[in-house]
């Protein structure tokens, strides 16, 4: 063996060493829980959508993590695991006002009961306040990378991604598996991954880029079932702090027609 081998050799084995003590070890994260994260969002982003004027490579109908930067095309697709679903209203200020933040995050649906739907589709507060409600669908999820690897994300759907979210939600609720005794029952959401993907939608003149959701394979991976499990615990648990993105008033200007 050459030196140049011989010392080659002996990196990677200190390396693998080191890595070792990675495993089983504390990792320091104990006390933090999901009020200490900021989850990653997936967006699908439409042609107003302000990143794309801040990143030439980013197109229209591409999937975004808001958090780092990774992007995907609409006919590659992002793999992901579902985890959560969780179904929110949230009360914006009127377009134009410059708030950003929501007014309020409803976590019932008789908030809708006391609104009115305007001719721009959207369903404003019966208070002469000028505010409006958005149902939104959320899926806490892990997004599969190509070696295996995971990481946590939320997708927030509403206005005309609502229609995809229902398919969806039909899709994994029609899914059976048959037990030892022969008998079929609904698996956990996490149970199967999925590819989300995108595909343009046109109402009139108008066109945008809806999600289309595909059907991968039920769970193979130990360890991703064990992921899956465990993070579907902690959002059942802390679902109803999610907060909505920052809109600015572009932003809410670039939600697609019904």
């Amino acid at each position: 063996m050459t030196k140049k081998k011989q010392v080659q050799a002996k990196t990677n084995s200190g390396a693998v060493a080191i890595m070792s003590q990675f495993e089983g070890a504390d990792t320091g994260f104990e006390e933090m829980g999901a009020d200490d994260l900021q989850l990653p969002r997936l967006k699908l982003l439409q042609a107003m959508s302000p990143e794309i004027e801040n990143d030439e490579s980013l197109r229209a109908g591409h999937i975004l993590n808001s958090v780092t930067g990774d992007k995907w095309s609409s006919d590659e697709g992002v793999k992901v695991i579902p985890c959560v679903y969780h179904k929110t209203y949230v009360e914006w200020a009127p377009v134009g006002s410059g708030a950003k933040g929501p007014v309020a995050v409803h976590q019932s649906k008789e908030v809708m009961n006391d609104t009115i739907r305007g001719d721009d589709n959207k369903f404003y507060k019966n208070d002469n306040s000028g505010n409006y409600i958005e149902e939104t669908a959320n899926y806490f999820v892990l997004i599969v990378g190509g070696k295996g690897e995971t990481s946590q994300a939320v997708i927030s759907m509403k206005s005309s991604q609502l229609t995809p979210s229902r398919n969806w939600n039909s899709k994994m609720k029609n899914l059976k598996i048959e037990n030892s005794k022969g008998k079929y029952f609904t698996p956990p959401m996490w149970s199967h991954s999925y590819f989300l993907k995108s595909e343009k939608a046109k109402n009139g003149d108008k066109t945008w880029f809806k999600w289309k959701i595909e059907l991968d394979s039920m769970l193979k991976n130990e360890a991703h079932v064990q992921e899956a499990s465990s993070f579907s615990k902690d959002m059942s648990a802390a679902k109803d702090k999610l907060q909505p993105e920052m809109e600015d008033d572009k932003s809410q200007n670039d939600n697609p027609p019904f």
